[in-house]
């Protein structure tokens, strides 16, 4: 069986082009089906997403062009897009579904990102859009908790399946930790919504007692120099010198940085937020999880389990729960070991490419 795989992948480096970049490595999925790859990003950098530019517009035109050349040569029994849910993304990869499927293409969709149900309530255009690029479309989503967000506009005759994501088990690293400091980490681009800037506002929160009994890592790529700035300024205010900006990391050394940690934090108001695969890296590490309601984060990070779900996503309410975990070493411990667990169980790649190679063989039926 030939499937069609018109994915984002790397660079720049985001949740679908690293899942994506899973998938066209796979031994597992290209043993399983006859595959072919077009790389429908025209971005090169996060900076540069979301963002309409000529040069973008050219990329486009020559991907279109790939695809179409790639599905009329290649003839696949499937095409496999992930789309995304909204802004200039979903029209470049809505037209291209729509070309696609007229010249007879049978589509499945992989979505990474949420929003279509709050823009498809806002516009009855938009949502009759929607609806034409979904027309007789198969679609996998991240999580059965995700669900909502396709149903006003999806084809209702077609299948809807949860694939979770996935990440690699951690590499072996030489850990030296320091036993007498608590460790708090961020890892992810540096993006607003993302929220780095409300851990290094909760530090300065914590009580004069434990001030010096923690320390706090910032670790990502800076993608709005505004942004990264107005994070330093808060450093440079840090008078006890223990919230630290590290700057990205990848491969081991981000294993590295995580399994040193103690408590991951990503207090993320990200509105496409769905399924970070950050949060699944901490899980396969053994620490403990702190995070927000966005997306399906809490189906992957039960609450009072294998780590904390903020109420609300301030400073004050991350800093409660950040000294909870300082005064509780045994929670700490248990939410650790609840969460690998849970890794094995449910993100392990293993389980991603059975799920998959499962529904798109159930799906080309």
């Amino acid at each position: 069986m030939s499937v069609l795989f018109c994915v984002q992948l790397p660079p720049p480096i985001h949740g679908a082009s690293v899942v994506n970049k899973t998938i066209s490595d796979s031994s597992v999925i290209n043993a399983a089906f006859d595959t072919r790859y077009v790389n429908i990003s025209p971005a090169s950098e996060i900076a540069d997403l979301g963002k309409v530019s000529f040069k973008k517009v050219l990329a486009t035109a020559k991907i279109y062009q790939l695809a179409i050349q790639t599905y009329l040569t290649f003839k696949p029994r499937l095409v496999y897009l992930t789309l995304s849910p909204h802004g200039a993304a979903f029209y470049k990869d809505g037209l291209l579904a729509i070309l696609l499927k007229m010249l007879g293409a049978k589509l499945v969709f992989h979505m990474h990102g949420k929003g279509i149900a709050t823009v498809a309530k806002k516009s009855r255009f938009k949502k009759a859009l929607y609806r034409v690029v979904f027309k007789g479309v198969d679609v996998i989503h991240l999580s059965e908790s995700l669900f909502y967000d396709v149903e006003p506009v999806r084809d209702q005759v077609r299948s809807l399946v949860a694939v979770p994501n996935s990440v690699q088990a951690p590499p072996e690293v030489a850990v030296e930790k320091d036993e007498n400091i608590f460790t708090f980490v961020y890892l992810s681009n540096l993006v607003r919504t993302k929220g780095a800037d409300v851990l290094v506002r909760a530090a300065a929160l914590m009580p004069k007692h434990l001030q010096d009994k923690f320390q706090v890592k910032i670790v990502g790529k800076e993608s709005d120099k505004e942004y990264t700035d107005e994070i330093q300024k808060l450093l440079d205010e840090n008078e006890l010198n223990n919230v630290h900006f590290i700057g990205p990391k990848y491969g081991d050394e981000k294993y590295l940085e995580l399994c040193s940690a103690d408590v991951f934090v990503l207090p993320t108001r990200f509105k496409n937020e769905c399924f970070p695969l950050t949060i699944l890296e901490a899980m396969s590490c053994g620490i403990a999880v702190i995070s927000t309601q966005e997306g399906a984060i809490p189906t992957i990070v039960e609450n009072g389990m294998t780590g904390d779900i903020l109420d609300e996503c301030t400073p004050e309410v991350l800093a409660e729960v950040m000294i909870k975990y300082i005064e509780n070493p045994d929670y700490l411990k248990a939410c650790g070991k609840a969460g690998r667990e849970k890794f094995s169980a449910h993100y392990t790649p293993q389980v991603f490419e059975e799920k998959l190679t499962l529904a798109l063989k159930t799906f080309a039926k």
